[in-house]
């Protein structure tokens, strides 16, 4: 049994030098069945001794041209095996320094003590690290001992080493995605997260950390290849800066998905959704794109602190930019937005069903302005796999009554009671659902009377002018100041308490 003493003292140097020392042989078995294959080439020389010479040097070839595969092969698997050794390694050091931080230590067994309120993160972070690291052991004996058994030609090794030529299957569902997943050897992820890392890197049902190695990679070069003029560039180093920070209420980070074409989009989660007990996707709004990313991390952070402080034992709060929103409130009018983003939205959904590890989780999904919409939308057509829903500052999310909307696991019967709304008094969104015909393009306010779901408190928000009747944008946008009621609302809902 792999212990957290063992995995401190990996040092993925020494399998570096016996990826070259093997190398090296290789190369010397190279030269020497050349050697073999000249003993079968005697020109005119005939008889039985030129027969026994030939005999004996074809064996001596093929024995060669075994040990070359063997070798190769053992070669390849160090090598694959050095790469996640290094994963593991880096994971370590970053849970041990996370833990020295808050105040707590992790024994050589695993144990975590101290800090009562994070040790149950921590201990969770240790399992998975773990878990891994007994799997590329598992997967180093596998090719050592089919090596030193001959079984390495033609099938074996060589097939265990070559697996990244499997491909998902094509439009598979998350599920599917995470069961091919699980189907290749340690090695053969970590040839496609060092080779290939866009076959998996924005997969729904690909497991939280395998998706964020690759997409850091990604990451890093989109920031190389941008000068400081570039708006993306601001979003790019928000998210960077944003996976380098922890501590001071802002756990671990994760890149799930990057895409810079067009405004681009991004998903990042504060927390590991893998391995929370508690996970929230929050769906921004108008105007959000990855160069703006930056504002909604923080917005994110701060549902964790607040999701933590109602006794959650651990969280993840996802930004999720991961549709086309419109950039203009004139814009904001149309449907089309949200259709256009409610189907990516509900298999985000589902992924973090298949990839959770354990118990199920609490799953909550929370939109802002707009993101409401693109939320209702996906649970009044085809439903979300979550246990709660968030409306904030809504225009509209499409349906007349809660019970228009539908939650995977959730009984129809029930589902208001797991919609929950909120909308400052004076937040400038009321103009767009005050009840004259053609003033509710996206139907009426959830947190109406007549809605059927959860209403909750908000500040009121700045008061603006009178011509406005006392509306005003600041407040569309304080419902996560420090003191505000709707930031503990928040992180009671995520925590799977009332608001």
């Amino acid at each position: 049994m792999i212990t957290w003493g063992d995995v401190r003292r990996w040092n993925p140097a020494d399998l570096a030098s016996a990826v070259d020392a093997l190398g090296t042989r290789a190369a010397r078995l190279t030269g020497a069945n050349d050697d073999a294959d000249a003993m079968t080439k005697f020109g005119s020389w005939r008889g039985d001794a030129a027969d026994a010479a030939t005999a004996k040097g074809t064996a001596l070839a093929t024995e060669l041209r075994q040990l070359t595969t063997d070798v190769s092969a053992v070669r390849r698997g160090v090598h694959d095996a050095q790469l996640a050794v290094e994963r593991i390694s880096s994971a370590v050091r970053e849970v041990d320094d996370f833990a020295s931080r808050n105040g707590m230590r992790i024994d050589d067994g695993g144990g975590v003590s101290g800090e009562p309120e994070r040790q149950a993160e921590v201990t969770d972070r240790v399992g998975q690290i773990l878990r891994d690291a007994t799997n590329v052991d598992a997967d180093l004996t596998v090719v050592l001992d089919r090596a030193t058994n001959g079984e390495s030609g033609g099938s074996g090794v060589v097939a265990l080493a070559t697996a990244t030529s499997s491909q998902p299957k094509p439009n598979g569902t998350p599920a599917e995605n995470r069961a091919w997943w699980d189907s290749l050897s340690d090695s053969a992820q970590s040839s496609i997260l060092r080779d290939n890392p866009d076959l998996i890197r924005n997969l729904d049902g690909i497991p939280v950390v395998d998706r964020d190695a690759a997409n850091r990679v990604v990451l890093q070069q989109e920031i190389d290849k941008r000068k400081g003029d570039d708006a993306q560039l601001r979003g790019l180093t928000a998210i960077r800066d944003r996976l380098a920070a922890t501590g001071d209420g802002k756990p671990p980070a994760f890149l799930i998905s990057l895409d810079v074409s067009g405004d681009g989009t991004a998903v990042v989660a504060a927390g590991n959704p893998d391995t929370a007990a508690n996970v929230a996707t929050y769906v921004p709004g108008t105007g959000s794109e990855l160069a703006k990313i930056g504002g909604d991390l923080g917005r994110s952070d701060k549902m964790w602190q607040s999701a933590t402080m109602a006794g959650s034992p651990s969280t993840s709060v996802i930004t999720w930019v991961g549709y086309d929103a419109p950039n203009e409130l004139v814009d904001a009018a149309s449907e089309k937005y949200a259709d256009g983003g409610k189907e990516s939205l509900s298999k985000f959904e589902d992924g973090l069903r298949a990839t959770h590890e354990g118990q199920p989780s609490h799953n909550t999904v929370l939109g802002h302005s707009y993101g409401t919409t693109v939320i209702g939308h996906a649970a009044r057509d085809g439903g979300l796999n979550a246990d709660d829903l968030i409306f904030v500052g809504s225009p509209g999310v499409g349906v007349e009554h809660a019970n228009q909307l539908h939650l995977d696991g959730v009984p129809q019967d029930q589902v208001a009671q797991h919609v929950h709304s909120t909308v400052a008094k004076h937040d400038l969104i009321k103009i767009t659902n005050i009840g004259l015909p053609g003033h509710d393009p996206l139907g009426p306010s959830p947190a109406g009377g007549g809605f059927g779901g959860q209403v909750f408190e908000s500040a009121p928000g700045d008061k603006g002018p009178w011509y406005e009747g006392g509306l005003s944008g600041a407040a569309h946008s304080q419902y996560w100041e420090d003191n505000n009621p709707s930031l503990r609302s928040f992180g009671r809902i995520i925590a799977g308490l009332p608001a």
